[in-house]
């Protein structure tokens, strides 16, 4: 269903536009494979971003940090790492 013309864009509400979406949950999910708890016992570990309040009860992350923890188990993995 497209959206209709009534509700504005964030291109239109803000003059710059977030370069860095924030990601939920599910979304986290794919890019990781990981799931809810493992991340959230990451996430009070310290190994793991620590996601953004968004609203009373919703959060999200950094796309970018959520790109960077992947990119760095990578690179351990690659380095035969922990």
């Amino acid at each position: 269903m497209p959206l209709s013309n009534t509700h504005p864009q964030v291109q239109d509400v803000l003059p710059n536009p977030p370069r860095d979406p924030i990601l939920r949950l599910p979304e986290v999910e794919r890019q990781t494979g990981l799931k809810k708890t493992y991340i959230y016992a990451l996430v009070k570990k310290g190994e793991f971003p620590t996601p953004i309040k968004l609203g009373e009860r919703a959060s999200g992350w950094l796309s970018s940090e959520v790109c960077q923890w992947v990119q760095d188990r990578v690179a351990i993995s690659r380095a035969g790492g922990k």
